[in-house]
């Protein structure tokens, strides 16, 4: 989905219906029951805002990963998700504004 004509924008307040892109950590399984995983990757994610109350709900329509060697991809094209709005805001959110 990422096109070089499509024109993206910082989005600090997503509205139902937008596309929205943003980044977000791959993380490793914990080595420990009570351990701190870590981070050993990070992804794209372009979804679809459908639902927006305390959590933000999201179908996914593109996810690809920008760092990690073998770190593999916590979503899929067609998932449904949702994450908090802080969440989104810390992963460089930007609103998919059309094509030129």
């Amino acid at each position: 989905m990422t096109n070089t004509k499509e024109t993206w924008e910082p989005c600090s307040k997503p509205k139902l219906g937008d596309s929205l892109r943003w980044n977000e950590p791959l993380w490793a399984a914990p080595t420990k029951p009570r351990g701190k995983r870590d981070q050993i990757g990070e992804q794209q994610i372009i979804a679809e805002l459908l639902v927006r109350t305390t959590h933000l709900e999201f179908k996914v329509i593109s996810a690809t990963k920008t760092s990690g060697g073998d770190a593999e991809i916590s979503v899929q094209p067609g998932d449904m998700i949702k994450r908090k709005k802080t969440s989104i805001e810390k992963g460089d959110c930007h609103k998919l504004m059309g094509k030129e």
